[in-house]
């Protein structure tokens, strides 16, 4: 029966007057229908022709089946241009058509083609629009389609236009882990639209001074291009939109000159600008290249979207989905709804972000720089803090800093542009998170790996000894000689050591036989275990974007370097230089895993996701057991408490001398880098007690000088800002 009603209304089309659309010009024939099987056959393929077309948006193609007056009325470029913009409108997938011919009549010189087509879309899923008619007309180039707009919706044909209605939701809020606010949707902003009637000083040009210099994105000159000749007219024109903080300070200035109307509206508030900027992140509007593929996701073109941090990886669950319809409408009413998108709530996200110590590490970092004199000698540093136990960050902090609230469009910072210049131009980069993508090598803390490897591959022990000079002497087994720091002390050498109080003493001169060792018996010890531990390889986290760093591959280094591996090249790794890079979380994530036992946390930041008491997500702990000798991490741990409180051996004695209230075991580093000067490096795990850590931690100061003076007192006021101590002098120097 629906074929028969179809079949008639097709009759009927082709009998009936035609629209004003480019489809007029053709002749409706008036005979009785003649029925070809070849004829529609063809007329059928055509049709096929170019809906395959459609479907591989081959454009060109499907302009070139079109009759000589549709190509005429719509030329290639504005064929392409309608059908691009309705497949950015509709989010149609690659290759998203599917088609099922129906019915064919044909007419004389003119047939007609009855089909259902799906659509496959991003945004509205599968829909379908059914008992469509294709025209088509016999031509000298053979059957072509009598296109018009159509030929897409019927309605479009009469004018109407596709269009998507959504609402709008509001932006989750960011918390800390103890529930305070972060960031919220309860700032104000209000869209200044000028009324161009009249001026309460008739002075136009005033006027848009005026409100150039409170919106920058316009200038004056432009204002009056557009504007002047609206002069005494009822028109009203959307300047921009300004925090409400800022409108207060502007308003009177501007009403002097303007009239204006205005519309409050609500804009995201980041409560601390400055804290975890480079946890929190910010938004922004659609960068312009990407509007198209935001579009497919079922955004707004003006909408504002997560650019860094939380606000970006976490995109999709604080700004949920508006519930969307797929419509088409004609003089702004709907004739016909096309498909419905179902809204998905926005949800907010609680860190495992410490409010208390993320502060104080900031702090920590930034006087340190401001008033400890490391701003005259290094460019930048970072330091994180990691709960042992669970892969929590606690705090990451790096400096300098920059403040989120200028990246805000509605940013109540009246010199936000120029703040933010200033950080795009500053050589220090102060928006990069060094913490977790600065790719760096380690020094002495990459030997926790190297002792870890060398006992795991059971040529060493804990207690294995060896004479540690001053000079390695690699001559005779084809290195070179190598000096170690230990050469320009007034102590010229370590003397006869075991493997444990190398590490604790940094000994260079044993890492670098422990090194040709490994190499000489297998070249891959050293990296393997490197990569059980962590490094070379993504930890898995997907709350912030982290670099892999890189550890040397000696079976394929010479298809990589372009000449074989050396043993002297792992004397080199097994130091921690040459051909090792890794970012400051690698480095605490390891320490954790040393600390705790031996599970290695994959490291996050996103306690919980969820509208108020109804969490969607609570974060598991996810953790890899290593698989070595329990002798192995307590000799490390051993090691790394001998570093702070063995007199004769530890590096950071010193440092750590006189401290109450908590125990602190680490590792020294100091790094050559490919530039100059040498990066220092604190890593460290803390507790009450040894046996009982709770915290691993690393600091990292960029081309600064030795871990053990530079470092380790910065890591020092962290551990006593965890634990609320009273700073000494030693810290405070």
């Amino acid at each position: 029966m629906r074929y028969l009603l179809l079949f008639a209304c097709v009759a009927a089309l082709l009998s009936a007057c035609r629209s004003a659309d480019a489809t007029a010009a053709f002749d409706v024939p008036t005979a009785a229908p003649i029925f070809s099987d070849t004829a529609l056959r063809e007329a059928q393929r055509v049709a096929a022709d170019f809906l395959n077309a459609w479907r591989l948006e081959n454009f060109s193609a499907m302009h070139a089946l079109l009759a000589l007056n549709s190509r005429d009325a719509y030329p290639l470029p504005d064929f392409e241009a309608f059908y691009r913009a309705a497949h950015a409108r509709l989010t149609l997938k690659p290759e998203g058509l599917r088609y099922n011919f129906a019915s064919a009549i044909l007419r004389g010189a003119e047939a007609a083609v009855a089909y259902d087509l799906r659509f496959e879309t991003s945004s509205f899923g599968s829909f379908e629009d059914k008992d469509r008619i294709m025209r088509l007309v016999n031509t000298e180039e053979g059957w072509r389609v009598a296109w018009s707009r159509g030929d897409l919706f019927a309605e479009m044909a009469d004018g109407a236009v596709l269009d998507v209605i959504q609402s709008r939701l509001t932006r989750g809020n960011i918390y800390d882990r103890e529930g305070e606010v972060i960031a919220d949707m309860n700032g104000i902003t209000l869209a200044v639209t000028l009324l161009t009637r009249s001026y309460p000083t008739d002075n136009p040009e005033a006027c848009f001074a005026e409100l150039a210099r409170v919106f920058p994105a316009r200038s004056a000159e432009t204002l009056a291009r557009l504007l002047s000749g609206n002069t005494g007219r009822d028109f009203a024109y959307e300047v921009g939109v300004i925090a409400q903080e800022r409108f207060f300070e502007v308003r009177e200035a501007l009403e002097r000159h303007c009239t204006l109307r205005y519309e409050a509206r609500p804009t995201r508030r980041y409560l601390m600008g400055d804290f975890a900027p480079h946890v929190i992140g910010y938004i922004g509007a659609i960068p312009a290249e990407q509007v198209e593929l935001w579009e497919k996701r079922g955004y707004p073109r003006d909408a504002l979207i997560g650019l860094d941090g939380v606000e970006r990886q976490l995109e999709s669950v604080l700004s949920g989905q508006g519930k969307a319809s797929l419509v088409l409408r004609r003089d702004g009413v709907v004739v016909r709804t096309l498909a419905e998108r179902p809204g998905v709530p926005s949800q907010s996200v609680y860190l495992t972000l410490d409010r208390r110590m993320q502060a104080e590490t900031q702090r920590i970092l930034e006087q340190a720089f401001t008033v400890g004199g490391l701003g005259t000698i290094s460019p930048g540093a970072a330091a994180v803090v990691l709960d042992v136990n669970t892969g929590a960050i606690l705090a990451l902090a790096n400096y300098p800093t920059f403040n989120v609230e200028a990246f805000n469009p509605n940013s109540s910072l009246p010199n936000a542009q120029a703040l933010i210049r200033q950080w795009m131009n500053d050589p220090r980069k102060p928006t990069f998170n060094r913490a977790t993508l600065g790719q760096y090598p380690p020094g002495s803390v990459f030997k926790i790996v190297s002792m870890a490897a060398g006992i795991e591959s059971g040529l060493f022990t804990p207690n294995t000894r060896y004479y540690c000079s001053g000079i390695w002497n690699g001559t005779p087994i084809g290195d070179r000689t190598r000096t170690d720091w230990i050469a320009s002390t007034p102590a010229g050498r370590h003397g006869s050591i075991t493997l444990k109080q190398a590490l604790t003493g940094s000994c260079n001169t044993y890492f670098w036989h422990l090194g040709w060792t490994l190499s000489n018996s297998d070249p891959e010890i050293l990296p393997d275990v490197a990569r059980k531990l962590g490094f070379g390889k993504p930890s898995g986290m997907t709350d912030l974007p982290e670099a892999v760093g890189l550890l040397p591959e000696p079976s394929r280094y010479e298809q990589l370097v372009g000449r074989k591996w050396r043993n002297s090249d792992a004397l080199n790794a097994v130091i921690g230089q040459g051909d090792v890079v890794v970012t400051p979380l690698q480095i605490a994530r390891m320490v954790a895993a040393i600390a705790n036992g031996g599970y290695l946390y994959k490291p996050y930041v996103v306690e919980k996701i969820g509208i108020i008491s109804e969490p969607s997500f609570i974060a598991k702990p996810e953790a890899e057991r290593l698989d070595f000798k329990p002798e192995t991490l307590a000799a490390i741990r051993e090691a790394m408490c001998e570093v702070t409180t063995n007199r004769t051996l530890g590096t950071a004695t010193f440092v750590f001398e006189g401290l109450r209230g908590a125990v602190v075991c680490g590792k020294t580093g100091t790094a050559e880098t490919p530039t100059g000067g040498t990066h220092a490096w604190f890593a460290a795990f803390a507790g009450k007690t040894a046996e009982s850590p709770e915290i691993a931690l690393v600091v990292l100061v960029e081309r600064s000088g030795e871990g053990s003076a530079i470092a380790a007192p910065i890591a020092r006021r962290l551990v006593e800002a965890y634990y609320q101590l009273t700073p000494t002098t030693a810290s405070t120097n």
